[in-house]
């Protein structure tokens, strides 16, 4: 064989190989699935909840704002520092620093909805945002 047709099967290999490689992770990538933003059980308990009851449980907003006939409190939790690190044999490696937005939505003063965005949107951090409602299901 020839060194010409000798490289030219190596490159046909090659493309072979990366063409599989990205098929196989775009393959993969079909099946990850976005994080869950409703069905949490404190996330359904608010629904039907008044301002003050929720303002009352919750604490203050970090924002509060109207929109026509509805009133949005939004509310954010960071995961806490120790839940971002994992233990390693003799250390421990930094994870993603990750919180939570909780939007509650209220019209004619009771809670029809309440919204979760992650932050990253990678990241499931529903826990974080029904910590901020636990006092409200106790």
């Amino acid at each position: 064989m020839t060194t010409k047709a000798h490289c030219l099967k190596t490159r046909a290999r090659s493309a072979l190989f990366v063409a599989s490689t990205l098929l196989g992770l775009l393959w993969l990538g079909g099946c990850a699935t976005a994080p869950r933003l409703e069905g949490n059980h404190n996330q359904q308990a608010m629904v039907g909840k008044t301002k003050d009851q929720v303002l009352s449980c919750a604490g203050s907003p970090l924002r509060q704002a109207t929109e026509g006939e509805l009133t949005l409190l939004r509310y954010y939790r960071e995961a806490p520092i120790l839940e971002e690190s994992f233990a390693t044999s003799k250390a421990s490696r930094p994870g993603i620093h990750h919180g939570c937005w909780a939007t509650v939505i209220l019209q004619e003063g009771r809670v029809v909805e309440v919204q979760y965005r992650f932050v990253p949107s990678t990241v499931d951090a529903s826990n974080d945002c029904e910590e901020i409602f636990v006092p409200c299901v106790q």
